[in-house]
């Protein structure tokens, strides 16, 4: 692990720049450091997914959860993402923490990917504006790695969409993080100083059966 506590971890990330230009459709956003910070210490500290392993985020947007995966000790991480500006920020932070050779970023479509990880963390589209983007972003982490974190908004009919719907698939949810998060206005539509956003994060494995 190449931090020493969550606080230095969230420190660091707070360094990670945001969309200049958001693209709603994408329903891109800057997650917030102290949320990419409890996410990714919850994932190396409860699990050990982290340390000595390779990682793919998908939809990494300007790379808060890319660079933190690799200051969180993973061996090499992927970063992927359909928006070229999103991928020259994202270049951004990676050269601001020194991560070259650690870290390479991909333009691609999820549909379009074929990557084999040992984990794939990801922060999908809800699917608000895209009816079922976040299905896309399911069916290739789970072709992509035998243990995937994804963040998902927190609802029962969510929950019980994403057990049955990566079931099927031959995965199993066997953990969910409630979180809270943040942001603050994004859209021009944000009219409040902070927008709060109810999510959980799962842990979804291949079964063994």
């Amino acid at each position: 692990m190449n931090v020493r506590s969550r606080s230095e971890l969230e420190i660091l990330l707070e360094r990670v720049g945001g969309f200049e230009e958001p693209d709603l459709r994408l329903e891109q956003y800057r997650l917030p450091a102290s949320t990419a910070a409890d996410i990714l210490w919850h994932i190396s500290l409860r699990h050990g997914d982290l340390e000595g392993r390779i990682v793919c985020d998908l939809g990494c947007g300007t790379g808060m959860l890319t660079a933190g995966a690799a200051l969180m000790g993973a061996d090499y991480v992927v970063g992927v993402d359909a928006d070229i500006s999103a991928l020259a920020f994202a270049r951004n932070t990676v050269e601001k923490f020194k991560l070259d050779g650690r870290v390479d970023l991909l333009r691609a479509r999820v549909e379009e990917l074929a990557l084999k990880a040992d984990v794939v963390i990801q922060n999908p589209p809800f699917g608000i504006r895209v009816r079922e983007a976040d299905r896309a972003f399911l069916r290739t982490a789970v072709a992509s790695a035998g243990t995937v974190y994804s963040l998902h908004r927190s609802d029962e009919g969510v929950r019980r969409f994403v057990k049955s719907f990566t079931a099927d698939l031959g995965y199993s949810v066997d953990e969910i993080l409630p979180l809270s998060i943040k942001l603050p206005p994004t859209y021009h539509f944000h009219k409040k100083r902070f927008h709060k956003v109810e999510v959980d994060l799962y842990r979804i494995v291949r079964r063994a059966d």
